[in-house]
């Protein structure tokens, strides 16, 4: 076959209407082309040339067959209003929301709908100077210019910031429609500034949308409709479009497929051959090297088998692009960003499987046994299971409250949590112990399966405030009785600078409140020193951070450092959790790993009864 140019290659895989020659590959150079183009992120955001002149240098450097214009999805919301921190070297950070009240909406709208859209509000002019320095220089002939832009869900929640947008969601559907209606129109206006710009392809960015968060027929009703909208916009414009959505997709993949994109990238779990297995003769796959532990903790063989094993696999027959699962992260050695790249070089079409070797014990990411899958913390609770699987045996009178409970709690049933809170005092059964063996197990419960990607979000969000009802009734006996304020200890929880997903955060705050702490959640893009100041003026006896890039593994380290240098290193318990970290991290930076919600609970309970002890 004779050899095509990246352009070529990448369309060919793309629309699948023809073999590429090679595996295609898109190494994601955003935020790290920057870098790699020796300037820092922050400095040059508002610069397009500068931007395009980084990261062509970054491409001389190593190659690949996508350019990418931008480096995140925050545009639109951006353009509304929001408050960005823009870092050295990570993606930028939301840090206000321009709309999160409804009064505030209103006068967003208000103003949007007498002024329209502003073309020169954020950085979308800067991103049209670097697509069309990138026109310039010559890359379009040889290579596809591409641009992230955020999603109208996923730009909805950032209006009004996430817990706003869930409740919205769930008590006002109607409102919550006129925030995606608005975000809707400024996705659109975004992607028609890029493409008259010259860019070939959006990307857009709806990790919103993923079944993690979302149940599938939420996003039937608030992502998929208005994601038809904006394709068969981007279509009769001329342009071309992908959808990008995180984790776990697998209850939607048919819906997607008739989204009106032509490509789905993402993490695909529970693996991308499963996509390719239901939609890839539909649709086309971009995907997905384990940004984390692959591409960031492996070595260039590792990184090379997870390519094979993703052609064989997934890129077998075409319409395959091979991809990091985000950004290249500045602390991917530049041997696996090679090794990436050059693998996907030297596999030809047709392919060559046996060629490529044994691969047998290679597994994809999202597959259980692929050596990134976190363990669930509650795997072994037999209570748990017991609970789950609604085991039949005999129970004590006790347990049978408890498991009503934690029943209740599951169902979401106000009428049979208040039910069982009475009966179980009745039985003479303390606030406490309905609380922490009955209403926690119940928590628990929902947690271990929101894990095992089997409840969302959503469902969480219910089962706590079915648990609020009998809270109502227990608060005051615990107050009465004096006890409750010994037993409320504070943990202070945040999201460390630079990262700005902050639901897994919000699940740990979730499960440490339904344990009975009382939790100061200081939000998203938290600074060392804000942590430390937290925990002093409140008495804290933990601090948690949650961590979802690598880049930001640092401002967690920071926080033990100057922990150890006021002299406070023994006095909390330091633990950590997010994507970006795992054991053998947290422990090098002298914190406490915690792999879910139910963990983070697990770490503060032990903490605790090991200082009772040692007193």
């Amino acid at each position: 076959m004779p050899k095509m140019t990246s352009r070529e290659r990448v369309f060919a895989a793309v629309t699948m209407k023809e073999l590429p020659d090679q595996l295609p590959v898109n190494p994601l150079l955003m935020t790290r082309g920057i870098r790699e183009g020796g300037v820092r992120v922050d400095e040059v955001l508002f610069d397009g040339e500068a931007m395009a002149r980084a990261k062509i240098k970054a491409h001389q450097k190593f190659g690949g067959d996508v350019v990418v214009a931008g480096t995140d999805l925050f545009t639109p919301v951006e353009n509304l209003g929001a408050v960005l921190e823009y870092l050295p070297y990570a993606q930028p950070s939301l840090v206000e929301h321009p709309a999160p009240t409804k009064e505030a909406f209103y006068r967003l709208k208000d103003n949007y709908l007498k002024n329209g859209f502003n073309p020169e509000k954020g950085r979308l002019r800067a991103i049209q100077e670097e697509i069309r320095t990138f026109i310039k220089e010559g890359w379009k002939d040889t290579h596809v210019l591409a641009t992230p832009v955020g999603g109208p869900i996923t730009t909805a929640q950032m209006v009004t910031g996430t817990d706003n947008f869930f409740t919205y969601l769930a008590e006002d559907p109607d409102f919550a429609k006129e925030v995606i209606e608005l975000s809707l129109d400024v996705v659109k206006n975004v992607c028609r500034m890029m493409f008259e710009a010259g860019i070939d392809v959006v990307n857009i960015l709806d990790p919103f949308c993923s079944s993690d968060i979302l149940p599938p027929e939420m996003y039937r009703e608030f992502g998929l409709p208005y994601q038809r909208r904006l394709f068969a916009y981007i279509k009769e414009i001329g342009g071309v479009g992908l959808l990008h959505t995180c984790t776990f997709t697998q209850p939607i993949w048919s819906d997607i497929a008739n989204s009106g994109a032509i490509n789905f990238n993402g993490d695909m779990y529970p693996g991308a051959d499963h996509a390719k297995r239901a939609i890839g003769d539909k649709i086309s796959l971009m995907g997905t090297v384990s940004p984390y532990w692959t591409l960031v903790h492996g070595t260039p063989e590792d990184v090379a088998r997870e390519v094979k094993k993703l052609a064989v696999e997934v890129g077998y027959n075409g319409g395959f692009v091979c991809m990091p699962g985000c950004d290249i992260d500045w602390t991917v050695p530049e041997e696996n960003l090679r090794a990436l790249i050059e693998t996907c070089a030297s596999i030809k079409y047709p392919i060559d499987i046996e060629a490529l070797g044994d691969l047998s014990d290679v597994y994809l990411p999202g597959h259980p046994k692929h050596p990134g899958m976190r363990k669930i913390s509650t795997d072994n609770d037999q209570m748990v299971r017991m609970g789950i699987q609604k085991t039949q045996v005999k129970k004590t009178p006790e347990e049978e409250v408890y498991f009503n409970l934690a029943n209740a709690i599951m169902e979401y049933d106000d009428e049979k949590v208040v039910e069982w809170t009475k009966k179980g005092l009745e039985l003479g059964l303390t606030p406490q112990q309905i609380i922490f063996s009955g209403l926690s197990l119940g928590m628990k419960m929902v947690g271990d399966l929101y894990e095992r990607n089997e409840r969302f979000v959503t469902d969480m969000l219910k089962s706590a405030k079915t648990m609020e009802k009998a809270m109502a009734i227990l608060a005051p006996l615990l107050e009465a009785s004096g006890s409750g304020d010994g037993k409320k200890e504070t943990v202070v929880m945040g999201l460390v600078r630079g990262n700005t997903q902050d639901i897994g955060k919000n699940l740990v705050v979730l499960m440490l409140k339904a344990n009975g702490f009382n939790v100061i959640d200081l939000g998203k893009n938290v600074k060392p020193e804000e942590f430390i100041e937290a925990a002093e003026a409140n008495n804290a006896v933990a601090i948690g951070m949650s961590v979802m890039t690598n880049s930001s593994v640092v401002y967690a380290e920071k926080t033990v450092e100057l922990l150890k240098e006021k002299g406070l290193a023994d006095k909390y318990l330091v633990m950590t959790g997010g994507a970006a970290m795992n054991e053998q991290i947290a422990a090098q930076i002298g914190a406490k790993y915690g792999s879910d919600a139910n963990a983070a609970v697990l770490l503060v309970k032990e903490y605790l009864a090991a200082k009772e002890k040692s007193n």
